[in-house]
């Protein structure tokens, strides 16, 4: 009789009505645990590449580790350019046998963002990685770089968050504004920095300090189609502009950012959606997934319609996601998962002041969550 009220009470919850996020719903697995924090994420058929910056916990410095994809196991570090990393924060991976690395630079004063070019390869199970180019950003006024992102036309775009402003790197390595505020007290609409309104709010049971508090602007980039997406921490929700408007250098960038388009508004008082990004394997999904870091979960947005569908509320995995990416099929028929990272960064006092000291619970982990 236990048995049948058992399997009854099953039916009846499958059966039932489920709210709208289920109907996105996918399995989240971990495949990694690092001692270390973990902030950026990129990777291929074989490799997991994460960023270490080397904060808080972390007794082995600021470096990017190479995982095997199989297993999450670490295969081997990166080799660091000259004069070593200062804070390696995002990865992009375009191709295979290819990683770009942006390398914030550290907080100010600790030196400027600089953007590296590795190739890469496996021979006979050992990796190996040269370092083949190095676009600096010394001299020119950017206060702490967020994001890079791989344009199809092969240009890199970098994002900068104090003054809020999109940079160009192209193909021969020179930089140029994109959408950068001529007067850095003047920021651009829809980019620039603000400050928190709110006085203060709750994250994984600890105090997150809001009101006065600086809020970045432009952070998190993902292309898609003839659009550059982007998040930020003032802003909230999701933005696009056209790539075309972001490389017009006949305007004014005031002029052109106000063709800034609202894909998704912004939801809550605090919210900044974190390591935007398409499935690029499959041509038919429109939808932007991202880390939902002050709820701890993962989130989808149609970028077309905005609407938004939560696909994970597994706060033990996506722990303030800060970086997500989608890995090739395994298989020829198979499907494209997406792995992330998250770096609890709410637990960190340098971030949070309403925390005396950090607070963070190691392990720091990598999921990977495969869509229904």
């Amino acid at each position: 009789m236990r048995f049948f009220l058992s399997a009854l009470a099953a039916l009846v919850l499958l059966l039932a009505p489920q709210a709208a996020s289920a109907k996105s719903d996918g399995r989240a697995t971990t495949l990694a645990e690092r001692d270390a924090l973990i902030h950026g994420i990129a990777g291929d058929d074989d490799y997991v590449f994460v960023t270490e910056p080397g904060i808080g916990v972390s007794t082995a410095g600021p470096r990017v580790v190479v995982l095997d994809r199989d297993n999450g196991r670490q295969k081997a570090v990166l080799p660091a350019p000259p004069g070593g990393f200062k804070l390696p924060f995002t990865l992009r991976s375009p191709e295979e046998g290819k990683l770009v690395v942006l390398d914030a630079g550290g907080f100010p004063p600790q030196g400027p963002p600089v953007v590296y070019d590795y190739s890469y390869s496996d021979r006979k199970g050992k990796f190996s990685a040269t370092l083949t180019r190095t676009v600096d950003f010394a001299g020119q006024p950017l206060g702490f770089a967020e994001d890079v992102e791989v344009l199809p036309n092969g240009e890199y775009v970098v994002s900068e968050s104090v003054f809020g402003g999109l940079w160009l790197i192209g193909r021969d390595g020179t930089i140029r504004p994109g959408l950068v505020p001529a007067d850095p007290t003047v920021p651009l609409p829809n980019l620039g920095p603000c400050f928190f309104s709110e006085p203060s709010t709750t994250v994984g049971g600890l105090p997150f300090a809001g009101g006065g508090n600086f809020a970045p602007g432009a952070g998190s980039l993902a292309v898609h189609d003839d659009y550059l997406y982007v998040s930020s921490t003032c802003e909230g929700g999701v933005k696009r502009v056209k790539l075309s408007t972001l490389r017009d250098g006949s305007r004014p960038a005031a002029q052109r950012a106000t063709e800034i388009q609202t894909v998704a508004k912004r939801k809550y008082a605090f919210e900044s959606l974190k390591g935007i990004t398409f499935n690029q394997y499959d041509s038919r999904d429109d939808w932007i997934y991202a880390g939902d870091p002050f709820r701890l979960q993962l989130i989808r947005i149609h970028s077309r319609t905005g609407k938004r569908e939560v696909v994970s509320k597994d706060a033990k995995r996506f722990n303030f996601v800060t970086a997500a990416t989608f890995l090739p099929p395994e298989h020829k028929r198979g499907q494209a998962s997406l792995v992330t990272a998250a770096d609890q960064e709410y637990r960190w006092a340098t971030l949070n002041v309403a925390l005396t000291a950090d607070q963070f619970k190691p392990p720091f982990i990598v999921a990977e969550f495969t869509p229904r």
